[in-house]
């Protein structure tokens, strides 16, 4: 039994090291999302382009966020951002540490405008 147990652990270590981590696309001015690729896999796709900076990148996705009230992951020219529920971060990895990019106050005044421009278009 603990014989069993030692090489099904030994097999899941073995699988995690061979786990790459998520590395995001670098083409200068491009704001990307991570969406479900043909194969199940995650797959980043281009979301817009002439993006000028990771800042305005985080603010398409927090839109994105705000729409449709889950979790978005996206990128922006290497660096991959994430949009929850408690905070908007950047990383250079899916392995590698993530930064918070707004404070709160910073997200309430984004989400602000992205609310008040969501509204306009309802109109």
């Amino acid at each position: 039994m603990l014989r069993t147990v030692l090489i099904g652990t030994a097999g899941l270590l073995a699988l995690a090291a061979c786990d790459t981590p998520l590395k995001p696309p670098t083409h200068t001015g491009v704001c990307w999302r991570l969406a479900p690729a043909m194969n199940g896999a995650q797959d980043f796709r281009p979301m817009s382009n002439s993006v000028p900076n990771l800042q305005a990148c985080a603010i398409q996705l927090e839109g994105l966020h705000l729409r449709h009230g889950a979790p978005v992951t996206g990128a922006y020219q290497g660096q991959i951002i994430y949009v929850t529920e408690d905070r908007i971060e950047a990383a250079a990895s899916s392995k590698a540490r993530r930064y918070q990019l707004f404070t709160p106050e910073q997200r309430a005044e984004v989400d602000r405008g992205l609310k008040l421009l969501m509204g306009a278009g309802d109109n």
